[in-house]
């Protein structure tokens, strides 16, 4: 990292701490600011530089653009309480059993809750809900953004809201989420162990995707300050059993060095420079959820990259491949007509490759260019994954 990405991690860290900033030296705060963009952590970032000496803080009109995404923050969070009322209220009126989880629960364990900023609100139901669920949304004239076999998404008060069921995890050990949950009046609560649990496999999906910015390692955090009784062992025990024990550990490792975590940090970053920089530019280059950095094509390229770790003509041909080709779990769940004619599965193919050429014909150009001209930074990346073993 440097200077700058250096000093957007300490204000980050000062923040979790609860502790007054080191006084910056040589900081491009226009800099700062764009890291605090692309990592939708800006009120944070603002609340900390108003704890410097005005001497020290950025110039006038700089330091007007910080303190306006306070405001803006404010006010998203004042729709997402709104929004989170009416989607409670919709569910207990329909006696649909549903779990919130990550930014929804999390921000309430933030030194700062309404500054926790998340794009979208995450729900879980069972999956024998979704077709209920889906109508008596539709019924509320909401604006249904996005629609699939087991997943749907609309937004309410300039908020994306999404409908996910325990068929749409990113791990199959969630699948029985609601029977280790515990149940009050139709909504469930996760405990703070689970939950950790699950952010730790929402990271991992991330990383297999595109990447994972600041705000997830931070989440990381406030779960562990909010344990009273964390048993580092057993949890350890349980991140073998979904094979993401090194993963943990790495993660750990990295909040421990970045922001003082309370917990064992196994990999000791100071010396094992290598990884530790190929984790940290990774995550602070790539912004909130990798887009910053990466596309789809770099995501197919990723899975072309065999054990060779070699971004060649066969890594390519395998990528498109993939693009062409998915996985019948993943057809299924784009098309809803599947769930009731799954013998119209080959259809579904032929369906989706005339969506890429005649409807996302733009896209999918983009996704075929950026496969072709990807180079050594997509070896790089996949030589993260390898060490992080996911």
């Amino acid at each position: 990292m440097d200077n700058n990405e250096k000093y957007f991690v300490s204000l980050i860290s000062s923040h979790m701490n609860n502790t007054t900033p080191d006084v910056p030296e040589n900081v491009d705060w226009e800099e700062i600011y764009r890291l605090s963009n692309i990592h939708n952590v800006c009120a944070i970032v603002t609340n900390q530089i108003l704890l410097l000496p005005k001497d020290n803080q950025p110039k006038r009109d700089t330091l007007i653009k910080f303190r306006q995404q306070i405001g803006y923050t404010l006010i998203d969070y004042d729709n997402k309480n709104t929004a989170l009322n009416f989607l409670k209220g919709t569910m207990k009126k329909a006696e649909i059993n549903f779990l919130l989880i990550k930014g929804a629960v999390l921000r309430d364990y933030y030194p700062i809750k309404e500054y926790r900023t998340s794009g979208d609100i995450d729900v879980i139901i069972n999956y024998s809900d979704i077709d209920k669920c889906r109508e008596i949304f539709d019924a509320e004239k909401v604006k249904i953004t996005d629609t699939r076999n087991n997943f749907f998404a609309f937004r309410y008060q300039e908020q994306n809201i999404e409908i996910h069921t325990n068929f749409d995890m990113d791990h199959p050990y969630f699948e029985n989420i609601f029977d280790i949950c515990d149940k009050a009046d139709f909504e469930y609560k996760i405990s703070d162990e689970l939950h950790l649990l699950y952010v730790l496999c929402h990271i991992a999906k991330h990383f297999n995707l595109f990447g994972a910015g600041i705000k997830m390692f931070m989440d990381i955090d406030v779960l562990i300050r909010h344990m009273k009784n964390f048993d580092y062992d057993q949890f350890l025990k349980k991140c073998n059993e979904l094979n993401i024990e090194t993963f943990a550990k790495s993660c750990f490792s990295l909040c421990n060095y970045w922001f003082s975590t309370p917990i064992k940090a196994e990999i000791d970053f100071k010396q094992n420079d290598d990884f530790r920089k190929l984790f940290e530019d990774e995550i602070i280059s790539s912004g909130s959820f990798g887009f910053n950095k990466r596309n789809l094509g770099n995501y197919y390229i990723n899975k072309g990259i065999g054990k060779s770790g070699k971004n060649n003509i066969f890594a390519k041909i395998k990528a498109f491949s993939a693009m062409l080709f998915p996985k019948k779990e993943y057809i299924k769940s784009e098309f809803n007509y599947l769930k009731k004619y799954s013998f119209l599965l080959p259809f579904a193919y032929i369906h989706r490759l005339f969506l890429a050429v005649f409807v996302r014909t733009k896209h999918s150009k983009n996704t075929i260019k950026s496969i072709i001209s990807t180079k050594d930074e997509s070896e790089q990346y996949k030589k993260l994954l390898n060490e992080l073993k996911i």
